[in-house]
């Protein structure tokens, strides 16, 4: 009768109730059947295809992961197993505004340096798709572990329309990026996402950003956004979003939450109050945030924006002027009420070099750019301009900028979901493997800031949600199959910043579509995950 049977489960549904026990049968994919009560239970069947004795074990909806960094790395030579291993069914990809579609031949090269530090390098030959619909395709041709959900972002419309320039678009060529992000929604994306301190998406102005946004949310779709600021200008930066927000009719969804550096940790208290005033007049706002006091994103972030504006490969030409460098230079000596100045907010010592594409430079890897800077006998933003030069810009960082406190408020926070924000390659930040058990770690048995039930809702139902995914997020009769089955008691991280591939413990088993992709504990190779598209 079914092709895999869990018996002897609590059973959280992901609807913030308390488990009961039960049983869960599981057939072409989706739940076909559940028994759930004390003395209740489904008939053995066997000739199910497996049977799962789930005694001493929660049964849980998949995890959603929100902010997801996957898009190249399906397309490697070995599927990516960090992310189901931590039971996370669906990944939400193009974040940030540095997705890899839609583009045209003559700009894959362009697309790919931009986000090689964000998704890493894919050979040119194998970015084989061109628009919207065709990569959801290649996804599904190349077979996936979990299911992917997609954005439409920003960044590639843009260069579409206009190219790498620096200026507000003209009335043509937003028009073209509306009927972009249109065509986008239409093929199944969730929404629209950009990344307001990455070029080209940091040229864009507000009301750019109104329209498309227009268009996303004629077709209830989201907006999820790296904001301008996440320092200094915080609250500047959540003012512009929310108004964004408020003149197209947009749910907001804020990636990554946060205040960087210590002169800005109060400031969230106020972004929070901001949030709830919003809600309060019948906006849409939520957020992401991983479980983690340091973040991770491509080093070039630390450069002024405007050094981007002549492309990539003019831009690791450019470092090696003099008279250019001379410019940063000058910028580097302002304080954060002109930029976002990362050497005065973080500091040179907080800021790891993790990846780099190179062997010559692997040894970087793991430490610190002052360290660094100081080995090659070098000034720091030398160094920096220097290394990205050589590397093609193909550089990610960890910057550890963050407080407890602040952590504790966002994530706690009612309209707060997870997002890993992985990134592959190199010595990766640990929320690459660990986001999810160390949020219910740290946020249930730690801390005690949520209940199990809670936090279960907080990953599963509450995101789904938020994309509109009707039939998955939840345990119950129709829906699909995703599932984790945890131990309470042994959930946890076991990546460090110093050893960050290590898978984490007690969750033994994953199901995806209703076939087993991690089972005692072990990556079983299937692929039973899918391009989702929003109906």
């Amino acid at each position: 009768m079914y092709d895999c049977l869990i018996k002897n489960v609590q059973i959280l549904d992901g609807s913030g109730a308390e488990s009961v026990p039960g049983d869960i049968g599981i057939k072409a994919g989706k739940i076909a059947a559940m028994a759930t009560g004390v003395g209740l239970s489904l008939t053995s069947d066997p000739s199910a295809e497996r049977v799962v004795d789930g005694q001493g074990l929660v049964a849980t909806p998949g995890f959603i992961d929100m902010h997801s960094h996957t898009d190249l790395e399906f397309f490697r030579t070995q599927s990516p197993d960090a992310k189901v291993r931590q039971g996370i069914t669906t990944e939400l990809l193009a974040q940030d505004g540095l997705g890899v579609t839609p583009i045209s031949a003559e700009n894959v090269e362009l697309m790919s340096e931009l986000t090689a530090g964000l998704l890493g390098v894919l050979p040119l030959d194998r970015w084989t798709w061109r628009s919207f619909d065709d990569y959801l395709q290649a996804l599904d041709r190349r077979g996936l572990p979990n299911n992917a959900a997609m954005l439409a972002p920003h960044g590639p419309l843009r260069i579409m329309a206009m190219g790498m320039d620096n200026r507000p678009a003209t009335p043509a060529e937003l028009e073209a990026m509306c009927a972009l992000t249109g065509e986008a929604m239409d093929c199944g994306a969730f929404g629209l996402s950009t990344g307001l301190i990455y070029p080209p998406c940091s040229y864009g102005p507000t009301e750019e950003l109104v329209a498309l946004n227009r268009a996303a949310a004629a077709r209830d779709g989201i907006f999820v956004v790296h904001q301008r600021d996440e320092g200094y200008r915080i609250e500047l930066a959540f003012d512009e979003v929310t108004h964004i927000a408020r003149e197209s009719g947009v749910h907001l969804h804020v990636s990554h939450l946060q205040a960087y550096g210590q002169i800005n940790w109060p400031k969230m208290d106020v972004i929070l109050e901001k949030a709830g005033a919003f809600l309060a007049e019948g906006g849409r706002v939520t957020w992401d945030r991983y479980p983690y006091l340091a973040g991770c994103t491509v080093l070039s972030a630390v450069l002024p924006q405007w050094t981007f504006a002549e492309g990539t490969k003019a831009l690791a030409r450019n470092l090696m002027d003099p008279q250019f460098r001379a410019r940063i230079r000058e910028d580097f000596q302002q304080g954060l009420d002109v930029w976002n100045n990362r050497s005065i907010s973080v500091g040179w010592s907080k800021i790891v070099v993790s990846a780099v594409n190179s062997e010559e430079n692997r040894w970087m890897e793991g430490r610190d750019v002052a360290g660094l800077a100081q080995a090659c006998g070098k000034d720091p933003l030398d160094f920096v301009c220097d290394l990205l030069a050589e590397e093609n810009l193909a550089v990610t960082m960890i910057s550890h900028y963050g407080s407890e406190d602040v952590l504790n408020k966002v994530l706690g926070h009612p309209q707060a979901t997870v997002g890993s924000d992985g990134i592959y390659g190199g010595r990766p930040h640990p929320r690459l493997y660990s986001a999810y058990p160390r949020y219910l770690k740290e946020f249930v048995s730690v801390r005690k800031i949520l209940d199990l039930p809670e936090a279960i809702r907080k990953v599963t139902s509450f995101p789904a949600a938020i994309l509109g995914l009707r039939d998955r997020g939840t345990l119950r009769e129709g829906a699909w199959a995703d599932i984790v089955l945890l131990d309470p008691a042994r959930v946890a991280d076991t990546a460090t910043y110093d050893d960050p591939e290590q898978y984490p413990e007690g969750i033994p088993y994953v199901l995806v579509n209703g076939e087993l992709v991690v089972d005692q504990g072990v990556f079983t190779g299937k692929l039973p995950g899918r391009a989702l598209r929003k109906s």
